[in-house]
C-alpha cells in the first residue's frame, strides 16, 4: 500500500492553534481528518497527541496518509516520453503546466497515451520525483479543453487533490484567460451570468439554460480591438464545461476558431489561452501568481476577416 508522509515545522502563525484547527485551516476534508485521528497517523515531535493539542514554537508535526484515506484511486497513467511538456511552476505537491492547443488532458481508455497526464507521468518517472516521500504521479485537479492552450494545475499526490478542489470551489484559485472573439464589444467590460447545461440536441455540447443547467459566471474585459475582432481578458467565477466558449457565443461574440460554438475561419486553432493562475499553496501558507508566455500561434494582433 502506497503511503504519503509530511513533516512540517510549526510556523509562527500556527503557534497557539490546536491540531484540529490547523487541519481545518489546511482544508483537509473531515473524512480524511477522521482517518488521521482513528489511525493515529499524526504525531508531534514523534509523540502521539490528541487533536486538541496546542501547537508550540519549534514543534514538528508529521502526517501519514494511505490509499484508503482517499476517494480518488491511485494514479496509473501509462508513461509516454514522446513529447515534452513545459512546467512553469513546481513544488513538492503540484506542477503548473503550459499545455499546447490540440493536446488532450487525460486518456479516455487504458490504451490511450497521447495526453498531458501520460506525458507528465513519463516526466516524473524520468526525473525520479518524490512527492510527500512517495513516487510522484500526476493527478488531475481541473481541466482545460483540448483546443485551449495554457496553464493548468496538476497535483503530484492524492493528498492535495481535495484541498485544491476546495480552493477552486471557494474561488480562492483565480484563473485568467485571453480570447480573440469576433466583433467589437459594445462596452469596456462586463459579466455574463446565465446558467449552462447540456445542449438539447447534442450531448457533446453545452448551452444556455440547457438540461440540468447550473449557475455560470464569466467576467470579461476588452483590452484590444482590431479589424472587427476583440481581444478579451476573462476570469471564471465558476468552472462549467465549455463555459467561456458557450457564454461568449451566447452574446454574439464566439471565439475565433471555435468550430463547435462559432464558425469556420482562417484561424489555425481556437483562440483561447489560459494565461495566469493565482493560488494559495497547500500546507505552505504561501501565495503564487503564475503567468505564462503567449504561444506563437496565439497572436497579439489578429487580422482575420
Amino acid at each position: 500500500m502506497t503511503s504519503w508522509h509530511y513533516q512540517i515545522t510549526v510556523s509562527d502563525g500556527q503557534v497557539g492553534k490546536t491540531i484540529k484547527a490547523l487541519f481545518i485551516s489546511w482544508l483537509i476534508p473531515q473524512r480524511i481528518r477522521g482517518a488521521l485521528r482513528m489511525k493515529q497517523h499524526f504525531r508531534v515531535n514523534d509523540h502521539e497527541v490528541p487533536t486538541n493539542y496546542v501547537l508550540k514554537t519549534g514543534d514538528v508535526l508529521t502526517l501519514l496518509f494511505e490509499n484508503d484515506d482517499f476517494r480518488t484511486s491511485e494514479s496509473h497513467y501509462l508513461p509516454n516520453d514522446k513529447q515534452q511538456v513545459a512546467i512553469v511552476f513546481e513544488n513538492d505537491d503540484l506542477v503548473i503546466v503550459d499545455k499546447p492547443a490540440g493536446m488532450k488532458m487525460h486518456p479516455h481508455s487504458i490504451t490511450e497515451t497521447d495526453t498531458l497526464l501520460n506525458y507528465l507521468a513519463a516526466n516524473f518517472q524520468m526525473r525520479q520525483l518524490l512527492s510527500a516521500s512517495a513516487q510522484a504521479k500526476p493527478y488531475m485537479v481541473h481541466r482545460i479543453d483540448r483546443e485551449t492552450s495554457g496553464l493548468v494545475i496538476v497535483a503530484k499526490n492524492p493528498v492535495v487533490v481535495p484541498i485544491l478542489n476546495r480552493l477552486l470551489s471557494e474561488k480562492k484559485i483565480k484563473r485568467t484567460y485571453l480570447a480573440w472573439v469576433t466583433g467589437a464589444m459594445g462596452e469596456r467590460n462586463g459579466s455574463i451570468n446565465v446558467p449552462i447545461g447540456v445542449d438539447f440536441l447534442n450531448d457533446r455540447k453545452r448551452w444556455i439554460n440547457g438540461i440540468d443547467a447550473q449557475t455560470a459566471i464569466t467576467h470579461w474585459t476588452c483590452i484590444h480591438t482590431v479589424y472587427q475582432n476583440s481581444l478579451l481578458r476573462l476570469q471564471l467565477e465558476t468552472g462549467r464545461m465549455h463555459q467561456i466558449r458557450v457564454h461568449l457565443a451566447s452574446v454574439g461574440h464566439p471565439i475565433i476558431g471555435d468550430s463547435l460554438y462559432g464558425s469556420q475561419s482562417e484561424a489555425t486553432r481556437m483562440m483561447l489561452h489560459s494565461v495566469s493562475i493565482e493560488l494559495p499553496l497547500p500546507f505552505d501558507g504561501g501565495h503564487k501568481i503564475i503567468t505564462g508566455a503567449l504561444p506563437v500561434d496565439f497572436p497579439r494582433q489578429l487580422m482575420i476577416d
